[in-house]
């Protein structure tokens, strides 16, 4: 991603923009970016593939917070891979989107 700084507060409920930012900040600081933006997950809640190690690194900084469920999780990690995948601005717009229908 860019060097620019990254914040959700677009994102009314307080919880879940700790969790998009906590993830965020996690992928950021283990550089996934081009990880997440090149590879297919079945699941990151179940993930259970060749990188293990590297997805309870990446669960662990996620969720500094200790707050998440594995569905929890699991989407929010399906956010950062849209991010991934869309660009940030991109993103953002389509997720504002859904949230106003």
């Amino acid at each position: 991603m860019e060097n620019t700084v990254i914040n959700f507060d677009f994102e009314k409920s307080p919880m879940c923009r700790m969790c998009l930012q906590d993830a965020y900040d996690a992928v950021t600081a283990l550089n996934l970016w081009e990880y997440l933006k090149h590879t297919e997950f079945e699941s990151f809640t179940y993930y259970n593939g060749p990188n293990i190690e590297l997805h309870d690194q990446l669960l662990k900084l996620a969720d500094k917070h200790n707050v998440h469920s594995g569905a929890s999780y699991g989407i929010t990690m399906r956010n950062m891979e849209g991010i991934a995948k869309k660009g940030f601005e991109a993103w953002k717009a389509e997720y504002i989107s859904k949230k106003s229908d």
